[in-house]
């Protein structure tokens, strides 16, 4: 059962980081997963990524500031706990906070003529 604050166990089972367009320097094709951290303890994250023809990577380490909300670029190791992850394959991710958190996930892809943006509440645990 979540509890009002969150929860301390997420799941994302649709990630995908898309190829950059290289002729647009504006939209950048990227993920986004927004936590929400309302207690007044960091929250100390470990990001597990899953994917289908190779083994996981686990342990991420993330951490979210007390009271704060942060979108951890997933196109970006230095948000990513190090992690580069791949572009153009098929990944989920498992998000363990020590405190809880709420999560959200966002993807923006961009071709040369559309922008497409999809978010929604990930999978509580």
């Amino acid at each position: 059962m979540m509890s009002p604050e969150g929860s301390t166990l997420w799941f994302i089972p649709d990630g995908y980081l898309a190829t950059p367009l290289e002729n647009d320097p504006v939209y950048k094709n990227h993920e986004s997963i927004c936590v929400m951290n309302v207690t007044d303890t960091d929250a100390h994250l470990l990001l597990d990524f899953y994917f289908a023809d190779r083994a996981p990577i686990e342990n991420a380490p993330v951490t979210i500031p007390a009271k704060r909300c942060i979108h951890v670029r997933m196109d970006d190791p230095q948000n990513t706990g190090g992690v580069p992850l791949p572009l153009d394959v098929p990944y989920g991710t498992r998000i363990r906070s020590d405190v809880p958190v709420v999560v959200q996930y966002s993807r923006l892809y961009s071709t040369t003529r559309n922008i497409s943006l999809m978010t929604t509440i990930a999978h509580p645990g």
